[in-house]
């Protein structure tokens, strides 16, 4: 089996949220939570605007002793765009083939050694007739050798999305 790479979804995904980052205002609606799991650490980004009300959070807090403290907006951001400027991502089905969830996470990022990103996106413009969303959960690699060295490494491999475009009722590409 062959993953497929993300690297072009996640650029644009980028463009899209680096567009609400810097002007929130030309958005009817929105919703994104996000979460990065990295080195044991998770950390959590959620804003939205629905029915003209804002609402957000943003923290770290540290998988193995439960510690978490609050981030600001600005900080929490760089995080994520950091690991979305990394060179080639992979994603998963979502399945966890009986996995609990820290196995899940263990496998999933190689025993902690890669980062994983959950990103969870719906979105009207001002102006827009229809909104878009989306909901992915990626692998953040530095290119398509650690890709292919990451996939050889999996011990699951039906953990990753195979072919382009994916959705199923838990995770989905842009809708």
């Amino acid at each position: 089996m062959s993953a497929a790479f993300y690297r072009d979804y996640v650029v644009d995904l980028k463009a899209r949220l680096d567009d609400l980052h810097s002007d929130p205002a030309s958005y009817q609606t929105y919703d994104l939570a996000m979460e990065l799991l990295a080195q044991k650490n998770l950390i959590s980004y959620a804003m939205s605007r629905k029915q003209g009300q804002v609402d957000s959070l943003f923290y770290r807090r540290d998988t193995a002793s439960g510690q978490g403290t609050q981030m600001s907006q600005e900080t929490a951001y760089r995080v994520f765009s950091g690991f979305f400027g990394l060179g080639q991502f992979l994603a998963s089905t979502g399945r966890a083939n009986g996995l609990g969830e820290e196995a899940f996470a263990e496998t999933l990022t190689a025993g902690w050694e890669y980062p994983t990103c959950a990103v969870q996106f719906s979105y009207r413009k001002k102006g827009q007739p229809r909104g878009a969303s989306m909901k992915m959960l990626f692998v953040g690699l530095n290119g398509d050798a650690d890709a292919t060295t990451f996939e050889a490494k999996l011990t699951q491999p039906e953990l990753l999305i195979d072919t382009r475009p994916f959705s199923t009722k838990l995770l989905w590409e842009w809708k």
